[in-house]
């Protein structure tokens, strides 16, 4: 689990190089304030809705092939995004 976890913090770094921008903001410290808030939710939002990881009640978790945890990675990711944009956020 802590792999996949450095593994999505990876993701996210690699994806905040194509920095997000909302033309509806004008201010750029507000921009920067709202753009915080708005991140936040939708990582909530995943965290809620995207299964990341095995299910395991307690149990220990079950071994992963990359494909499955590329997989999810990458519904976590596109989730994310789609949830930015919806939010009005687009990438520069």
């Amino acid at each position: 689990m802590k792999k996949l976890i450095l593994l999505t913090a990876a993701l996210f770094m690699l994806g905040g190089c194509g920095s997000w921008h909302n033309p509806n903001i004008a201010d750029p410290a507000k921009e920067k304030e709202i753009f915080k808030r708005d991140r936040e939710f939708c990582q909530n939002y995943n965290k809620q809705n995207v299964p990341v990881g095995a299910q395991t009640d307690g149990e220990p978790p079950e071994p992963t092939t990359y494909e499955a945890e590329f997989s999810e990675n990458y519904a976590y990711e596109n989730t994310f995004e789609k949830c930015m944009k919806r939010r009005g956020w687009t990438k520069k």
